[in-house]
């Protein structure tokens, strides 16, 4: 195996507590072994709670180096980092479905700005139903009077 130094790296920024890797060298094995290694430091070392994977750069991307990628996903999940493969080409995407290649489940964005958003901690929802206990305001009672008077009975009969 080649020396660490002697294999091309991926440059990696750390951005709004996401990693962004921008991959824009051919993978092989020796190339994704240190990638892996060196995201997995980079997280460990920031404490950055996703990761981008930007594949924009390359011109192909096959099944192998896809399940790669998605590995290297899945080890970044087991340390608490979200990650988004974004970039993607229309002919790579093409060619991916054309051979078959997994992307069950795969969280993939169009652009950085979509993938930031998608890592972007969701806000807690506040339970949709009203609290039945909480006081009424004019404009409730307002509408219930409204209510009140279309569901009235005609006292006027027919006779």
């Amino acid at each position: 195996m080649a020396n660490h130094a002697d294999i091309p790296g991926v440059a990696m920024q750390v951005s709004r507590g996401v990693v962004v890797a921008s991959i824009q060298v051919d993978l092989d094995d020796e190339v994704l072994a240190r990638f892996r290694q060196d995201l997995l430091d980079c997280i460990h070392e920031t404490g950055s709670r996703g990761v981008i994977l930007d594949v924009s750069g390359l011109e192909m991307l096959d099944s192998e180096e896809l399940a790669a990628l998605r590995k290297i996903m899945v080890m970044t999940g087991l340390m608490g980092a979200d990650s988004v493969l974004v970039g993607l080409r229309p002919g790579v995407v093409s060619a991916l479905i054309e051979v078959g290649a997994d992307i069950d489940g795969l969280r993939a964005a169009i652009n950085l700005d979509a993938a930031f958003e998608l890592l972007e901690p969701q806000p807690e929802t506040e339970d949709e139903t009203e609290d039945e206990t909480a006081p009424a305001t004019d404009a409730d009672v307002a509408l219930e009077d409204d209510l009140l008077l279309d569901a009235e009975p005609n006292l006027e009969a027919d006779w």
